[in-house]
């Protein structure tokens, strides 16, 4: 089971469940680095963003939760097991600043 990272711009503005959103980029975890390094930190009691992922379902961050996000990103870099795991979290480390910096984007973490 993956977890993919999908950076993306809602095209239509509202809270309507049928707005629309444009992906712009996407890491995928399809060697479930990503997951596992998720696993090993999730309930750790410092970790409130990664506790909330589902592995199995979807879950969106605005631009206004990311720094959260970085800051628990940098746990995992800190406790990545190899390079392989380190440059899958950079990669997803990489989409999370630049939804920070723009209010219309926001990540999607798409679980198996």
């Amino acid at each position: 089971m993956g977890l993919d990272v999908e950076l993306f711009m809602f095209e239509q503005e509202g809270s309507s469940p049928r707005r629309r959103s444009v992906e712009l980029a996407v890491v995928g975890d399809t060697r479930f680095r990503f997951v596992q390094a998720v696993e090993r930190l999730r309930h750790s009691g410092s970790t409130p963003m990664l506790d909330r992922i589902d592995p199995y379902g979807t879950l969106e961050l605005s631009s206004d939760e990311m720094p959260q996000f970085l800051s628990e990103l940098d746990q995992m870099l800190a406790a990545a097991v190899d390079d392989r795991q380190h440059q899958v979290i950079e990669a997803v480390r990489s989409l999370a600043e630049r939804c920070r910096d723009n209010q219309r984007l926001a990540l999607r973490l798409v679980g198996d």
